[in-house]
């Protein structure tokens, strides 16, 4: 056996009492194996004092780390080359841990970075102590916004699937109600009406700085048909195919890999921190697609067992009503399956959020990429799900018909109008809607991109040039300000809206959002007073608010 300090093994010649710093780097990181009686160049130099070492690290273990730790270590020996050696194994904990002594101070605090333990910068020990507090918050838990909400999407879904359903005890039996018996907030995401809106944005370029092409957005109805309208429109609509010819043999080339699409899409609003309230995202580019969830890595989860396939869901009961409807599996294959295909590489783990970029097999054309969708994707959209609609209730139309698009002709307009008549008419269409109500529905429609303000008077013929003209810069404004907008939840740094925006400098950021939005009145500063506060945050106002919930 051959011995070298990485940055999962660390080498000590004999036992101190500094032992525990590395325990704690471990603890903090992916975990990893420490040996006593291991000289740095890897020779075997044993320990003589063998017993009484052993007792010392199980008195650190038991007495100097905080919180208890000894669940994640096993402490054992080895016989090698004649020589005893201990050897310390540590998994990655479930929690911030710390020297007590220290505290939760950088004095207290290590993470392992390469082949050393360094101490934890104050930022970094917020972060990670706060992540693992929001990952002991269970949606299950957390009282929902719903006052009477109903399920038939869902229980039609789990009819089809062959379950019956006990109309007494269903919110009981799938964990739809706090312990309190009040409706929770995964009752929210299920709901038939909720204000989830999952968002598929496609740019007309490489970056967002092109331009966007069209905005669709899959909500306010229940989550998993809503995610699924999503992953039907990127994998039937978005996934065109080249065909070429090699020898004689006609060669299909899809844009992505479907199945390992699937996967990320929904593993992403499986393991999405529903608690923060911010919906999984997926951002198309002309030469890669990327789908965005918040919460980054699970807290207990270190990297290496995140590719190995190891499944530890952040929404238990929401994993487990997947797996009744045949969206994901238990085998853990997921993940294993997109890296073996792209490379581990295509996962990016940030502070709060995960974002995976699967890159497309071949490049499209501008030109090609910014044609609108023709007739023929948009009756695919539409009816894409029909028989669910259909089961629950003709009488009930379904808002499908969500493509809410920058550039579209009169035509378009017009359906996009009719689609959306369902929104306001609710899923009973006995609920009277009169002819002032589908006028102003019809104007918000044909507005929904041409400025903030509704309210703001525009002729026909400004109409038409700003929904031709992408690229006004007003219109660049206001769509910003939008993004911004909707990036907010409750009071945010630079530094998360600019990770959420997907965003590098921060000029660019101030001078074309934050300060745009700051004049417009849609968000305010926490510390008005002083601008360049390195603890400044950003919350909506009143009139941010209003737009964000529109």
């Amino acid at each position: 056996m051959t011995f070298a300090e990485t940055e999962k093994t660390e080498l000590k010649q004999r036992f101190t009492e500094t032992v525990v710093k590395e325990i704690v780097a471990f603890l903090n990181t992916d975990g990893g194996t420490i040996y006593i009686g291991v000289n740095d160049d890897g020779s075997v130099c044993g320990v003589s004092n063998i017993d009484e070492s052993l007792k010392k690290i199980a008195d650190i273990l038991e007495m100097q780390i905080l919180p208890d730790p000894r669940s994640f270590v096993e402490l054992g020996t080895k016989y090698i080359g004649q020589q005893h050696i201990i050897e310390i194994k540590i998994s990655k904990g479930e929690s911030l841990y710390y020297i007590k002594k220290y505290g939760r101070s950088a004095q207290g605090c290590f993470v392992r970075v390469g082949s050393t333990s360094r101490s934890m910068t104050e930022q970094q020990i917020t972060i990670t102590h706060n992540k693992y507090l929001d990952s002991k918050v269970k949606i299950t838990e957390m009282a929902g916004g719903i006052k009477n909400p109903t399920f038939k999407y869902l229980k039609l879904l789990l009819t089809e699937k062959g379950y019956t359903i006990n109309e007494k005890t269903f919110a009981e039996n799938f964990h739809l109600l706090t312990r309190d018996g009040v409706f929770n907030k995964m009752s929210d995401l299920l709901a038939d009406r909720n204000e989830v809106s999952i968002k598929v944005v496609r740019f007309k370029g490489k970056s967002k700085a092109d331009g966007i092409a069209f905005r669709n957005e899959y909500g306010e109805k229940c989550l998993v048909v809503a995610m699924t309208q999503a992953f039907d429109y990127c994998a039937d609509v978005i996934n065109s195919t080249r065909t070429s010819f090699r020898r004689g043999v006609r060669i299909n080339t899809p844009l992505f890999d479907r199945d390992a699409f699937r996967e990320v899409w929904f593993n992403a609003c499986l393991h999405n921190n529903w608690a923060d309230g911010t919906p999984p995202a997926i951002y198309i580019f002309t030469d890669r697609i990327e789908i965005i969830s918040t919460g980054g890595l699970p807290a207990n989860l270190s990297k290496e067992d995140f590719f190995r396939g190891v499944s530890k869901p952040v929404n238990d009961e929401l994993a487990k009503l997947f797996i009744r409807l045949d969206l994901m599996e238990q085998t853990g294959y997921g993940v294993p399956l997109v890296a073996g295909r792209y490379g581990q590489s295509v996962f990016e783990f940030l502070d709060f959020f995960l974002r995976v970029t699967i890159p497309f097999a071949y490049e499209i054309d501008e030109e090609e990429w910014n044609e609108p969708v023709n007739d023929g994707e948009k009756k695919e959209q539409v009816t894409k799900n029909e028989g669910l609609n259909e089961g629950l209730n003709k009488n009930e139309p379904v808002n499908d018909g969500e493509n809410k698009k920058e550039q579209v002709n009169d035509g378009e307009k017009k359906e996009q109008v009719t689609k959306n008549e369902g929104i306001n008419e609710g899923l009973n269409k006995n609920e009277p809607v009169n002819d002032g109500e589908k006028k102003e529905q019809a104007k918000e429609q044909v507005t929904k991109y041409e400025g903030l303000n509704k309210n703001k008077p525009v002729n026909d013929g400004e109409k038409k040039e700003q929904v031709k003209n992408g690229d006004n810069k007003k219109e660049q404004v206001r769509k910003r300000i939008q993004e911004l907008v909707s990036s907010i939840n409750g009071e945010n740094s630079k530094k998360e809206l600019m990770e959420c925006l997907h965003l590098n400098g921060r000029r660019n950021f101030m001078d074309n959002y934050i300060n745009p939005a700051l004049q417009e009145g849609f968000i305010e500063a926490t510390q008005p007073n002083s601008p360049n506060s390195p603890t400044q945050k950003y919350r909506l106002t009143q009139k941010g608010l209003s737009i964000k919930l529109k």
